[in-house]
């Protein structure tokens, strides 16, 4: 009798995450690691001081190490493993003290795994009504701008899994999904694959080693069209 419970409570566990991530009508759990992850962002939201920026999206953003940036300093609100659905849950579970003048964003990469089949119809309609809801929770509780990072590119040996073409489409619904002076679409990462020696690029292929030094050369055309100071 147990393990018939068990078995039952597993098979709807599945089913649960399987409609979540089908047709974003259900939500992950934020527990264990998310949980904590969520405690952590919000206390460091609740030091901070004056004018600031936020890092938000999947383990890209949380990986970039940022103190400043527009020469403002930076609060990383990434979430390892996030779907654009899971990073929409958090910004709906937090409300900043105050706005941030400007929300970096990077997501989309868990999005294109072919397990979730990114490159059908029900996949893209999942992840645009995802971009609709995070835009206007953002924009109402979260900053008046923000830039949309396009998806980083990965490895060779990874592409099977997350296919260049998924990248290419979604990272094209990220720049559609930014309206005028608000926000501003960027491709950060262009040719990060194309590095001579792949080590050099890459932690295990699918994460760059150093975030930080390709964000920083994209940094004063960023903050120029952000309307920000560039970095001193």
């Amino acid at each position: 009798m147990l393990v018939t419970s068990l078995m039952l409570l597993a098979a709807t566990i599945g089913w649960a995450g399987h409609g979540w991530l089908a047709n974003g009508e259900l939500r992950r759990p934020f527990d264990g690691f998310r949980q904590l992850r969520l405690e952590t962002i919000r206390t460091q939201l609740d030091q901070v001081r004056g004018p600031y920026i936020v890092v938000m999206g999947d383990s890209h953003a949380e990986r970039l190490f940022l103190t400043s940036f527009c020469g403002l300093p930076v609060v990383n609100a990434g979430l390892s493993g996030a779907l654009v659905g899971d990073v929409l849950d958090l910004a709906r579970r937090i409300t900043p003290p105050h706005k941030a003048e400007a929300v970096l964003l990077s997501i989309g990469t868990n999005d294109i795994w072919v397990k979730r089949e990114p490159e059908t119809a029900k996949g893209e309609s999942s992840f645009k009504a995802g971009l609709g809801g995070l835009r206007q929770r953002l924009s109402t509780s979260w900053s008046d701008r923000r830039a949309v990072i396009a998806i980083p590119p990965v490895a060779d040996k990874e592409a099977v899994l997350f296919p260049r073409s998924a990248a290419t489409r979604y990272s094209s619904l990220l720049a559609g999904s930014c309206e005028p002076q608000r926000c501003v679409y960027a491709d950060l990462f262009a040719g990060a694959e194309r590095v001579p020696e792949p080590r050099a690029a890459f932690s295990d292929g699918v994460h760059l080693r150093d975030y930080a030094s390709f964000v920083r050369d994209g940094e004063p055309e960023l903050c120029w069209k952000l309307g920000l100071p560039a970095a001193k």
